[in-house]
């Protein structure tokens, strides 16, 4: 097996509708190490990250960060992603209450079979 450390999602601005960030390529898994939301705006906005099952849909079920207000400027680790492994298929999916109000950096390790 080989373990490839790697930028999974590069500061993406985020829709207000679930978007996948990540996914995990065929005949791999990836382990989060980092997954990091900030707002860029000037004004108060929420964010919600999924790490989502092959196949499944984002929801209350697969969320590890629930509507989360962030002030302006504010950063937060979401330490609820950390150490979380994603199998192919599986992804990084996050929403946010204002278009492109918050964006979210992320980084792990792909482990090829």
């Amino acid at each position: 097996m080989q373990r490839l450390p790697k930028r999974l999602v590069e500061g993406t601005a985020l829709a207000v509708t679930p978007t996948v960030l990540y996914e995990t390529p065929g005949g791999t898994y990836t382990t989060i190490s980092a997954l990091t939301v900030t707002n860029t705006s000037a004004a108060v906005a929420t964010v919600t990250v999924f790490l989502v099952i092959q196949g499944a849909a984002p929801g209350a079920g697969n969320a590890v960060l629930w509507k989360r207000a962030l002030a302006p400027g504010e950063s937060r680790v979401v330490g609820e992603a950390i150490g979380q492994t994603l199998h192919t298929g599986g992804t990084i999916q996050a929403e946010a209450s204002v278009a492109a109000s918050i964006t979210l950096v992320a980084s792990g390790y792909e482990t090829v079979a």
